[in-house]
């Protein structure tokens, strides 16, 4: 589609601003994607109060001539923006939480030019049991517009896993699992880094969850066997299978956690990249739980519709 096309069609703008990446969205007046773009200007890499700059020169060739204060694209910005060091802190809203608290509870920055109508979208917090999540909301808020009458847990698995409960159309609470993160740090910058390389091994994968599900509390021991497997049996499944043991303990270890609190009757979805949520499948299985996977762009852009509906109406 050309510019001009999209120019003439523009009726808003879809923006997910994450700490390390930024994905835009034109829309349409249907809600109908136009164009897309990316970046890796997310808000680690953004000083000196540019994010208004950042925006503007990605959506510059999607924006029609001549805009004014009376004339603005709305753009609705789910994700870090909203932090504390982000463009405009949006104040979390308090669990449980509806659809429409999140979008009620948007800031709007000051603007040094106009043309724009900027919407930030706040992070989901919870008071008993402390925990936050920014960006993961509005991807639930996305899964929850397609599945309006689901009762369970939903998993959205990455460098902090978040698992958040909901019912009668509500975020009702959630766990915050620091899996990707640990599985870095001990992949990379622990003893464990000498036994990482080693094939995509899905059956030493599943050895592993297998193990920390028998045995729970055992998992600092675990660990170490992953790097003396391989100094005193370099030739057995563990030793030639480091990243995958290893993921399997992490990923094995949440889910142990969480299916303690879980009855067989529950329903479990996951949200995330395709093969990341295969594993975090494979592991539920393991416990006798099967979970329907939900892309993760589909469900943000759900949320962020949902949310250009609520503002559009207020």
């Amino acid at each position: 589609m050309s510019q001009t096309d999209i120019a003439s069609r523009l009726d808003w703008v879809a923006v997910d601003w994450g700490t390390s990446n930024l994905r835009l969205w034109a829309m349409d007046a249907n809600d109908a994607i136009l164009a897309r773009a990316e970046s890796d200007l997310g808000l680690n890499k953004i000083t000196d109060g540019g994010f208004e700059t950042v925006l503007r020169d990605l959506i510059a060739g999607w924006l029609p001539d001549h805009l004014s204060q009376d004339d603005r694209i709305s753009v609705i910005i789910c994700g870090m923006a909203g932090a504390k060091q982000g463009w405009c802190e949006a104040p979390y809203a308090t669990v449980p939480a509806r659809p429409e608290t999140l979008a009620a509870g948007v800031v709007k920055p000051v603007l040094r030019q106009v043309g724009l109508d900027v919407h930030i979208l706040p992070g989901l917090c919870q008071v008993d049991d402390p925990d936050v999540m920014r960006g993961e909301e509005t991807q639930l808020v996305g899964f929850m517009a397609d599945h309006p009458d689901f009762a369970g847990w939903v998993c959205l698995p990455g460098t902090h896993s978040k698992w958040a409960r909901i019912e009668n159309g509500s975020i009702t609470g959630f766990r915050t699992y620091m899996s990707g993160e640990v599985f870095a740090l001990l992949s990379q910058q622990s003893i464990l880094r000498h036994s990482m390389p080693g094939a995509d091994d899905a059956q030493a994968f599943e050895s592993a969850i297998r193990h920390v599900a028998e045995k729970q509390g055992d998992l600092l021991h675990c660990l170490f066997g992953i790097r003396a497997s391989g100094l005193v049996a370099p030739n057995t499944d563990t030793a030639g299978a480091g990243a995958a043991t290893l993921s399997g303990y992490v990923i094995g270890s949440e889910i142990a956690d969480i299916v303690a609190r879980l009855d067989h009757s529950e329903s479990i979805a996951l949200i995330g990249d395709g093969k990341l949520s295969a594993r975090y499948n494979q592991a539920l299985r393991v416990h006798g739980f099967d979970a329907e996977i939900i892309d993760a762009e589909a469900a943000t852009l759900g949320g962020l519709r949902r949310a250009h509906t609520v503002l559009t109406n207020l």
